[in-house]
C-alpha cells in the first residue's frame, strides 16, 4: 500500500492489535449517530471478509481513526468507504482530509477502482463539505437502514484518468 503522509499522519493496514482502539473510536456522541452498527463483533466480521479491509490513521504510534473500504472483490470496481471515523481528539487538524485522500488513492491503486463511494446523513454537514471538497458529488439517494423513514445520501468519486495518465506518461 502506497501510504499518505498527511499531518504527522501516516495510513496503513490495520492489524489485530488495533481492534480495541477501532471499537473505542468509533463510540461516541459525536460519531454513534451517523454509523450504526458498532462494536467488535462488526469488526471482527469485516475482518473475516475478504471484501472489506480496515486502514488505519496513525500519528506516532497512536490510531487516530479509520476507514472500513468494501466491495474490494465483488464492487465491479467501484469500492465502498463504508466507514469513516476519526477519534475526537484529532479532529480539525486535517487527519480525516488526509485519512479520505489515502484511502481514495489505496483504492485505486491496489484495487484498480473506477470510482469510490460513499453514504452519508443528510445532517452530517462536517462529513458533506468535506467529501465535497474532496471531489465526491451526489449521486442519489437510498434508504436509511437504521431509520427507514430516512435517507442516506450517496456520493461518487469517479477516478481521475487524467491524473493516471499525466503520471503514468511521466
Amino acid at each position: 500500500m502506497t501510504t499518505y503522509a498527511g499531518p504527522a499522519l501516516v495510513m496503513r493496514p490495520a492489524l489485530p492489535d488495533d481492534l480495541d482502539e477501532i471499537t473505542r473510536i468509533e463510540v461516541g456522541p459525536e460519531t454513534t449517530p451517523y454509523i450504526g452498527v458498532t462494536g467488535r463483533e462488526y469488526h471482527l466480521a469485516a475482518r473475516a471478509d475478504a471484501d472489506q479491509e480496515h486502514l488505519v490513521g496513525v500519528v506516532g504510534t497512536t490510531v487516530t481513526g479509520f476507514i472500513l473500504l468494501a466491495g474490494l472483490r465483488d464492487g465491479g470496481g467501484r469500492i465502498e468507504l463504508r466507514r469513516i471515523v476519526l477519534a475526537h481528539e484529532f479532529r480539525g487538524r486535517g487527519h480525516g482530509r488526509a485519512m479520505v485522500r489515502a484511502a481514495v488513492a489505496h483504492a485505486h491503486e491496489r484495487y484498480d477502482a473506477r470510482s469510490v463511494w460513499l453514504d452519508v446523513k443528510p445532517d452530517n454537514h462536517r462529513a458533506l463539505a468535506l467529501y465535497t471538497s474532496e471531489g465526491f458529488r451526489p449521486d442519489g439517494t437510498i434508504p436509511d437502514p437504521q431509520e427507514p423513514a430516512e435517507v442516506l445520501l450517496l456520493m461518487t468519486r469517479p477516478r481521475d484518468d487524467r491524473a493516471a495518465r499525466t503520471e503514468s506518461e511521466d
